[in-house]
């Protein structure tokens, strides 16, 4: 080999070495894409993270006020449990014993109304609390 292949060789071999470097400076290295990746895993998890106890902290608290629905409603039929005992036990002791029926109509119609309204209510406050579930069956009034 003569000194003039070797320079153009040497030559060659430094524009290469160049290109190298230049490239590596340009995309950062070899390790640059498995960084971002990295990186890119790290921000997802902490998203994910933090959506999931945004759902669950949601999830909670439609419990709790599915709890607090529920309770109302139960205390609302005790009362006209309690009620309906009350009318039974009123007639029982008025009105079958003095024999007055059209008394006792009256107040099944007065004790009917009162339940109907009652009933009307408990329809109103569980179509407040959810209102999607009752709108196919209202009943007219």
């Amino acid at each position: 080999m003569s000194a003039e292949t070797v320079a153009v060789l040497a030559v060659c071999f430094a524009g290469l070495a160049l290109v190298v470097q230049v490239a590596e400076k340009i995309f950062g290295g070899g390790n640059a894409l498995a960084a971002k990746f990295h990186r890119l895993d790290k921000e997802t998890s902490a998203a994910l993270a933090a959506l999931e106890a945004r759902v669950m902290t949601k999830i909670d608290e439609y419990e709790d006020n599915y709890v607090v629905g529920a309770e109302a409603i139960r205390s609302n039929i005790h009362a006209l449990q309690l009620g309906l005992l009350e009318f039974r036990a009123k007639m029982a002791e008025e009105y079958v014993a003095k024999g007055g029926l059209d008394d006792i109509k009256q107040d099944m119609r007065r004790g009917f109304e009162a339940v109907d309204k009652r009933m009307g209510e408990l329809q109103d406050m569980i179509m407040w609390a959810r209102p999607e579930a009752g709108a196919a069956h209202q009943k007219p009034r």
